[in-house]
């Protein structure tokens, strides 16, 4: 079974030392960020063992390393010039991740408690972004956050092959709190993709499994009946504690452990 990891997850190693120690440690592939600039690693990765699964598309709006709105994927839901310019940068995104190979984007839709009132223009902007994925072969996966009706009513409203579901599972035990009772009924259909991390159910910590609450066996074994075809990946940040005890290398060793222990849960 596939396992990955997302690439940059708050270590010191750099790019060239990180492709070196996942490939040793027993990785199999990688999900990158747009945010973390890919375009100055991305070809070493492609040249290695390493698979990506996935680019994270923005939802912040960043210069010179500095967040100038972190809720920038709200402007989805407008029909303004700040609108056609997020929705302009996604696409460039999806027509970079078709340049590498990338089958999959992952997707914010809101950002924060309180996005602006769904509408057509997200839709229509939406829409634009999923034109340009069923051009370029590439599943639109749109992840939960803290307002999951917003993506029902997507789902509900665009009807595409290419439109799926990537499933956070800290998000669902922190931000929403419904993992036990998350409304599969409208996303298991969809599911294309997991961020697998943990938390005690207060803080999105995004600490490898069995390091939380989460009750893995109940929750990966739904999940594969949902889609078999799932791939096994982790979306962690090391924390301060780990990042002064734990060298890189022993960090995805641990991460490693964790991802391997979910596929000996399965019952499958």
């Amino acid at each position: 079974m596939q396992k990955n990891i997302n690439f940059n997850f708050k270590m010191n190693s750099t790019p060239t030392e990180r492709i070196a120690f996942l490939e040793s440690v027993g990785f199999n592939g990688v999900f990158l960020y747009t945010q973390y600039s890919p375009i100055d690693y991305i070809e070493e990765i492609s040249k290695s063992k390493l698979n990506i699964e996935t680019l994270h598309l923005p939802y912040k709006e960043i210069a010179n390393g500095t967040v100038i709105d972190s809720k920038f994927v709200n402007s989805l839901w407008f029909n303004n010039d700040r609108s056609n310019q997020f929705t302009k940068w996604l696409i460039e995104e999806v027509r970079f991740a078709q340049k590498y190979g990338i089958k999959k984007v992952v997707a914010h839709i809101t950002g924060g408690e309180n996005p602006p009132d769904w509408n057509q223009y997200g839709l229509d902007n939406i829409s634009r972004i999923l034109e340009e994925c069923e051009k370029c072969g590439i599943d639109f996966c749109i992840e939960n956050t803290r307002r999951i009706d917003y993506i029902q009513y997507v789902l509900e409203n665009i009807k595409s092959d290419k439109l799926k579901f990537c499933f956070d599972s800290g998000h669902a035990n922190a931000l929403t709190k419904n993992l036990e009772d998350f409304p599969w009924q409208s996303f298991s259909n969809k599911l294309s993709c997991l961020h697998l991390h943990d938390n005690n159910g207060l803080k999105d910590e995004h600490l490898p499994p069995f390091f939380g609450n989460i009750d893995w066996k109940s929750l990966i074994n739904k999940l594969f009946a949902f889609n078999p075809n799932l791939e096994l990946t982790l979306e962690v940040r090391a924390n301060d504690e780990q990042r002064a005890t734990l060298t890189d290398f022993e960090y995805l060793q641990l991460c490693f452990q964790s991802v391997s222990k979910l596929e000996t849960i399965l019952d499958i």
